[in-house]
């Protein structure tokens, strides 16, 4: 028996049969019809069966969206956990709302979730069989769809039930303003888990974003041209940022044909640059609370008339806007009070486990003679005589920053443990020409001063936020929660009428501002972090990044824009955010666009690392295997002694004919490799694979900075894959995994206390390459091998060359070892893969001191490290992790043997001759007394 009124379950699922052939979710790594959406949620709701509410973890794209589109179509809550949040605030939802289950479309960092639940990764549903209709699950209309995780300003967040009506009352309704037809193609990023939906209902293709599109204007204006997106929801604060990155003759090739703004004040300002830039786009402006799910709409057609105030529309049907005044009582209309609404069927049953909370704002109260429940939306405002509804901003318990909203009273009890005052009143300031900060206000004693002052040096100014202090935040709130300035004022400002706080005469951030890039001797890097961050040059440190500086994602924007005016190049958004200022003036002062030295016409493959141990012996093999005509593509970094000549003289070494070999001089640090856009897409044109070598191995650097170093070329890597629909083979390393225990599986890889860099950063590669979804192998390797020619960078070398010369080894040597000519092979020669696979190319033993090899004295490590002769940067690398010499990991490798033999490779034992080696490598000669 159906149900007798309609629900959003019900139009999913039919539209999943309506538009079977229609491409339904889409993102750079995975396509979903909705044929095959249909097969997903006909795997993934099984596991949903029974639980009251599921918890889904990863940020918004084709997975998450499908696994959301299940969870609606069966029935099942759902709440989103945004990989952002800290651990705690994670664990705090789940147990909040006793989840067991949580499905996540992307690999979770080592312990950042709770150990008791169960994890089920989305991806193993993909490729389900078909199914012939999808039976959407019967409820009540007060089920909930989805549950809101809100604020966190105490690292407990506010979770809110949205109720199935609520949110098909408002599908239905924003329908008539905004229609989505059949194949309308809808660029989804924020508030991602309602508004997905909206176009899926109708045979609309939903695009989501990566992160590396969102935070650079170009290159999210390059992502809705390449999908013709027409149309996306934005902040107005975001939406600002992507304005100000485009020239106008960019931002009108844009297929857009409407903008949705929603979270936060219009200015009058975007409205005119909005209009200018973007002439034939339809600017639509949203008033939406989770606790009432949307409120009205507008379209926006020029800048506001009115002296003070924005007005947001008109109520939809089924809410009533109620302003009341400090009494609680209705003011005759254009009266300012604070707004509220009622609604029975819109507004929320309130918060989860919260009933203090829920009944200070969702209020029950008698207007006009009647009994109403009333929702306090924090918001002053007033109601035309027509029904229109002006805003005129926050009241001091809620704030709203960038869309999110923030909690006064609670964001105040969290900094209640961390700073000593008296009296506090969080505020949204406007900050100059920089946009929003939240600025935390406070009054203290001398006692409390004093304390302030010696925990968190800088405390007591007007100033932003100690570092120290910031951090101690972040690892509880989210970031929008944590407060960019402190101010210490003597007394609270109190308005004379009301008797409270006069939020207008509260002090404006005034800091020291940097000067212009360009008008001093500062780096124009520095310079400009300096004027967005509000602060003198002085006070930057070219060794620490702009994020070490204070500077987040939304003030990063403002940073590559000014960084791509004053370099003139593209700048990456890790690079802006994560890398040391003067490191990053240096790769940009450095890139030029590099100019072919060869045409890219002919077919082949890319090589990275070409020039080094293992890239040269897989340049060689590729060279071998490739049929007459194709060739291989070598992207070298240009250096003062010319890439072309480096490569020409690795050519001549490995007797390769230069006709078979085209240089690329470019950088993987840079945008499309810092080439012309011509040659970049004639490269794409040609390439079939991605074979990547190169590796960044830096000893002077930390952990974090060679995983921000590998984040960034691999990045690149993969949009030359996606852009040129190639397959990559990727060379990682066993540092993935601790060097002793096992056997470690040929899967995905989980963090470890004494994991190294070099580890951190292949693990971090690994996984970027995991969640693009594009055929990739991912091959482990060991220390490499050549027998005729060691490698003198190589660790084991260096012990095994100690080895020798002291005539020592030391007790219990044991790692393993590969020859990179089958390494090279594997590479070459593996079958492509049609998923991301992992291999452990890795023999069944490790190396060991063997039998008959009494002439070397066996002593302990600790003293064998100190006699034996090795340079010291490598004794110190010892050292500081001497299970290096008994790494005695085992590896499981069937994935490997598998590939290996169907690539004809002969016998799976030709990847080490341990034997040979050491004879090699100690001087010891095989005799038959000694055998």
């Amino acid at each position: 028996m159906s149900q007798p009124y309609r629900t959003v379950s019900a139009e999913l699922a039919g539209a999943l049969t309506m538009h079977r052939d229609r491409v339904a979710l889409r993102d750079r790594g995975l396509r979903l019809t909705y044929g095959e959406l249909a097969a997903f949620v006909a795997a993934c709701r099984v596991p949903m069966a029974g639980q009251r509410a599921v918890a889904l973890y990863g940020a918004p794209g084709a997975l998450f969206g499908a696994t959301a589109a299940t969870a609606v179509i069966a029935g099942c809550p759902f709440v989103h956990l945004d990989p952002a949040m800290p651990n705690s605030v994670l664990a705090n939802i789940l147990d909040e709302l006793e989840i067991g289950l949580v499905i996540v479309s992307q690999t979770p960092r080592d312990g950042q979730l709770p150990a008791g639940c169960q994890v089920l990764d989305a991806s193993t549903f993909l490729g389900a069989p078909a199914t012939a209709a999808t039976a959407p699950a019967e409820f009540p209309p007060s089920h909930p769809i989805y549950l809101v995780a809100t604020s966190g300003t105490t690292g407990r967040p506010k979770c809110i039930p949205v109720t199935h009506d609520a949110a098909f009352l408002s599908y239905e309704w924003r329908d008539a303003y905004t229609p989505y037809l059949p194949g309308m193609k809808v660029g989804c990023y924020i508030f991602a888990i309602w508004e997905m939906f909206r176009p899926l209902r109708n045979g609309g293709e939903v695009c989501f974003p990566g992160i590396e599109d969102l935070l650079s204007p170009q290159a999210l204006a390059t992502f809705m041209a390449d999908h013709d997106l027409h149309e996306m929801l934005f902040t107005p604060s975001f939406f600002e940022k992507m304005l100000q990155g485009l020239d106008a003759e960019r931002a009108a090739s844009l297929p857009l044909r409407r903008i949705i703004l929603n979270g936060e004040v219009v200015s009058d300002r975007l409205i005119r640059e909005a209009q200018a830039k973007l002439p034939d786009v339809a600017l639509w402006n949203l008033y939406s609370i989770c606790e009432t799910h949307d409120i009205c709409m507008s379209r926006v057609t020029g800048p506001a008339s009115r002296a003070e105030g924005v007005s947001v529309g008109k109520a939809m049907p089924h809410l009533r806007a109620i302003v009341l005044d400090d009494n609680d009582l209705p003011g005759p209309s254009g009266t300012p009070g604070l707004l509220h609404f009622a609604g029975p069927r819109m507004l929320g049953p309130g918060y989860v486990n919260r009933p203090e909370e829920t009944a200070r704002r969702f209020r029950d109260l008698t207007i006009e003679g009647r009994e109403l429940r009333l929702y306090d939306t924090g918001d002053q405002g007033f109601v035309e005589p027509d029904g229109e509804i002006v805003v005129l901003g926050r009241v001091a318990h809620m704030l709203k920053l960038r869309g999110h909203s923030i909690q006064t009273r609670e964001l105040t009890e969290t900094m209640a443990g961390l700073l000593g005052f008296s009296h506090a009143i969080p505020w949204v300031q406007q900050v100059g020409e920089q946009g929003q900060a939240l600025v935390f206000y406070y009054t203290a004693d001398a006692r409390q001063t004093a304390s302030n002052s010696a925990r968190w040096p800088g405390a007591g100014e007007t100033a932003r936020t100690p570092e120290a202090l910031a951090a101690a935040l972040r690892a509880v709130l989210p970031a929008y929660c944590v407060p960019s300035y402190l101010v210490q004022l003597d007394e609270i400002p109190i308005h004379e009428v009301s008797g409270k706080c006069n939020y207008k005469a509260l002090p404006a951030i005034s800091p020291q501002i940097g000067t212009d890039a360009g008008a001093s001797d500062a780096l124009p890097v520095v310079a400009q972090a300096a004027r967005i961050i509000c602060c003198g040059e002085t006070q930057i440190d070219p060794s620490r990044s702009f994020h070490d500086h204070g500077g987040d994602s939304l003030m990063c924007v403002d940073f590559i824009v000014s960084l791509e005016r004053d370099y003139d190049t593209r700048v990456d958004f890790d690079w802006a955010l994560n890398l040391p200022l003067a490191r990053l003036h240096d790769l940009l002062s450095a890139r030029e666009t590099a100019k072919p030295v060869a045409a890219f016409d002919r077919p082949g493959i890319l090589l990275t690392g070409a020039t080094g141990f293992l890239g040269r012996h897989v340049l060689a093999e590729a060279v071998r295997l490739l049929p007459e005509g194709q060739v291989v593509y070598c992207l070298v970094r240009p250096r003062d002694d010319e890439a072309a000549q480096r490569l020409d003289a690795t050519a001549a070494e490995l007797d390769i004919p230069q006709d078979r070999v085209v240089l690329v001089a470019g950088s993987m640090d840079a945008a499309e490799f810092g080439l012309a856009a011509a040659d970049y897409a004639a490269l794409c044109q040609q390439v079939f694979r991605v074979i990547h070598c190169a590796a960044i191995v830096n000893l002077a650097v930390d952990r974090a900075q060679m995983e921000q170093w590998s984040r960034i070329g691999i990045a690149a890597v993969l949009d030359f894959c996606r852009n040129a629909k190639a397959d990559l083979r990727f060379s990682s390393s066993n540092a993935v995994f601790p060097e002793e225990g096992g056997p470690h599986p040929e899967a995905p890889a989980a963090d470890f206390a004494a994991c190294s860099g070099y580890g951190a950063a292949k693990i971090a590669a690994e996984r970027q390459i995991e969640a693009s979804g594009l055929p990739a192998l991912i091959v482990r390797l060991p220390s490499l091998y050549d027998m005729a020619a060691p490698n003198p960078k190589d660790i084991c070398e260096n012990i095994l060359a100690a080895c020798r010369a002291s005539q020592s080894l030391p007790a219990g040597l044991c790692f393993p070892m590969t020859d990179v000519r089958a390494a090279a092979a594997f590479l070459v020669h593996a079958a492509a893969p049609g998923a991301v696979e992992f291999c452990n190319l890795i023999a069944d033993d490790p190396l060991t001191a063997r039998q008959g090899m009494e002439a070397f004295e066996t002593l302990p490590a600790e003293t064998w490290l100190a006699r034996a002769p090795l340079a010291e940067p490598v004794r110190k690398l010892i050292a500081a992790a001497p299970s290096t010499l008994h790494a005695n990991a085992r590896f499981r490798n069937e994935a490997a043997k598998a590939h290996w033999c169907k690539a004809g490779l002969g016998a799976f034992d030709r990847i080490c001759d341990a034997p040979a080696l050491l004879d090699a490598r100690l001087g010891y000669q095989r005799e038959p007394a000694l055998t």
